[in-house]
């Protein structure tokens, strides 16, 4: 149970929420949505998010049953307080998709011998070809990767043809080790093409 949110920082917090406009809610959707495409997650769910990162602060605000509770150098202003819930809508990102349940839902987006039906004809055939290339790639990667960068080549995969960033699982150092020995691949199955 945590201790009663103070009476000058609940004053303070309701002043930072009643300044909070629509065009403040546009420019955090946004910045979810960019959140969740590096994550390698589907944008539609950035409106949600912010939401969800202000129903935090209410509750954290209103009761003391959890929720987020900002500090006096987050309600200093409203641009410390927006930077906040950035940080929150981070978290909640990054919470999010790294369930295995997110990922294991989320990576069955396209079957992989039919295209989306969102998809133009350039799109599908490009989407095919990163296919065959994960279908190639991944198999090379994890025979020349350590065991300990094996998690983070297995997070990767299932988001490797819709987002251009390796997740991070473990150590961020493993993300680059990641990149610099797909980079070898890459070039290995540049030469056999």
């Amino acid at each position: 149970m945590k201790v009663p949110y103070q009476p000058e920082l609940k004053a303070l917090c309701e002043t930072r929420l009643q300044e909070f406009t629509g065009a403040d809610s546009a420019d955090l959707t946004e910045f979810a949505e960019c959140r969740l495409i590096v994550f390698g997650a589907s944008p539609t769910l950035g409106e949600d998010l912010t939401q969800r990162a202000l129903q935090q602060v209410l509750q954290g605000l209103e009761t003391d049953q959890g929720g987020r509770r900002p500090r006096l150098v987050d309600l200093e202003n409203k641009p410390a307080f927006l930077n906040y819930l950035r940080g929150v809508i981070s978290s909640l990102v990054f919470g999010m998709t790294t369930k295995r349940e997110f990922i294991a839902n989320y990576s069955s987006g396209y079957d992989d011998a039919i295209a989306s039906p969102d998809d133009d004809g350039g799109a599908a055939v490009k989407h095919a070809e990163l296919i065959d290339l994960r279908d190639q790639f991944f198999p090379r990667l994890r025979a020349r990767a350590p065991k300990r960068l094996l998690p983070t080549i297995d997070a990767w995969e299932p988001v490797f043809t819709l987002s251009d960033r390796i997740p991070v699982r473990g150590q961020r150092t493993y993300v680059r080790e990641v990149r610099n020995l797909a980079k070898e691949v890459l070039s290995e199955l540049g030469e056999l093409a």
